[in-house]
């Protein structure tokens, strides 16, 4: 994608490269030389926890970040073979924020890095807490370098810092999304952000005071879902939504991920459960049952046609089980446990237990049928993780980062 984009650069500026040629030829005093002021802010990073991975933020600063400040014209000259030689002796230059750049000639094939490439060598050299204040400058820099990242990709990357314990610093990239282009405007993208946040309470032992942060976050991503700018881009080709199809903010597989946390909590405070967590766990709950037919599994929730090649659900189609019981383990635990906080709460909250009971059972049956063809581990490591106890998750945890990153690379996650 990179190489594409600088010859996209060099294309475009064809007409204006001929245009220079002609005012070089006329005036011996013009020059490939220039100084600009630009009003875009400048993109620095912190010192990191290794050389390897300042040396690796360096060349993604130089290489792709700082050539986004260069006008047009100026930034195709760059990537013109027939201008290496003069390049050499005057290069572009450009000021910002009073610091002087100069470019020379880049090979748009081999000088170029690959997007995906070294943004996971940088994430994979991220070790200490002061490494990830450099996440945000990261996306930030592609995002003023125009550089688009695929659903995919952003997935790996909630996946990445997820698993190394920073899923708030993407929380915090998406309530920047004017600057850093994340968008939670995708299924995956958002369930991957909304499940490493539970996980943070279920490695907690859903800790009151780490479970009730773990909310507060979860509640940020859903409330974000509503914001104009994290609102699909419908494209064409996809055409209308087909109908039954639910928007994000009202799909109860998002929804019931801050369901489990408000009633994981709530029984954590047991009989002194705070009044503004149980309304939560009734508010989650009736949102769900209104949106879950009672005699559906829960990816029946959406139309079946989102589950095929090419749609927005694939990723926990049945063919990808493995992921989903990776994501559906802490749904169900929340389940149970919303469950039980209705029920304690009295006659009046009945009936809504009952309707919640029938949806939890039909989640406990689709993700045993699911465990039995699941291709992979982290769907089992996750199950363990969840549902058998602290000294299974102090054990595994380190073990499930491996998995983790296992799954990812080959695609079975």
């Amino acid at each position: 994608m990179s190489r594409q984009l600088a010859l996209s650069a060099f294309r475009v500026g064809n007409g204006v490269l001929g245009y220079t040629t002609r005012r070089i030829a006329a005036s011996t005093r013009r020059t490939f030389s220039s100084t600009a002021q630009r009003k875009k802010e400048m993109i620095y990073f912190s010192k990191a926890s290794s050389q390897e991975l300042d040396d690796v933020l360096t060349e993604i600063r130089r290489k792709i970040v700082l050539p986004a400040y260069l006008p047009q014209p100026q930034r195709a000259k760059i990537y013109a073979k027939k201008y290496e030689k003069k390049l050499q002796s005057d290069p572009v230059t450009i000021e910002v924020d009073r610091e002087v750049f100069k470019f020379r000639y880049v090979d748009p094939y081999s000088g170029v890095p690959s997007t995906k490439r070294i943004l996971f060598r940088a994430l994979d050299l991220f070790s200490e807490p002061a490494d990830f204040d450099n996440l945000r400058p990261l996306i930030e820099g592609l995002a003023a370098a125009n550089r688009k990242l695929s659903v995919e990709t952003l997935a790996k990357l909630v996946r990445v810092v997820g698993t190394k314990g920073h899923i708030y610093k993407i929380v915090e990239l998406a309530r920047s999304v004017k600057r850093t282009g994340f968008k939670l405007d995708e299924s995956e993208t958002v369930n991957e952000v909304l499940h490493f946040i539970q996980m943070k309470a279920v490695f907690s032992d859903w800790d009151p005071a780490a479970t009730e942060k773990a909310l507060r976050w979860a509640e940020i991503v859903v409330d974000l879902l509503e914001e104009e700018d994290h609102q699909p881009t419908l494209k064409k080709k996809d055409g209308p939504p087909p109908p039954g199809w639910l928007p994000l903010p009202r799909d109860p597989m998002v929804l019931l991920s801050p369901l489990h946390l408000a009633a994981a909590l709530a029984l954590k405070q047991g009989a002194e459960a705070e009044a503004d967590v149980v309304d939560k766990v009734v508010k989650y709950a009736t949102k769900i049952v209104l949106l879950w037919e009672e005699d559906k599994a829960l990816r029946q929730t959406q139309p079946a046609a989102l589950f095929k090649r090419g749609g927005p659900f694939l990723y926990i189609s049945e063919s990808r089980n493995n992921k989903f019981v990776k994501l559906a383990a802490p749904w169900l635990y929340g389940l149970n446990a919303a469950v039980k906080v209705l029920q304690d709460q009295g006659p009046q909250h009945s009936e809504l237990a009952a309707q919640l009971q029938k949806r939890r059972d039909n989640l406990d049956a689709e993700i045993q049928e699911a465990r039995k063809t699941a291709s992979g581990e982290i769907g089992e490591v996750t199950w363990r993780q969840v549902f058998e106890g602290e000294n299974v998750r102090q054990g595994e945890q380190e073990d499930g980062v491996k998995v983790e990153d296992k799954t990812v690379e080959d695609g079975n996650s």
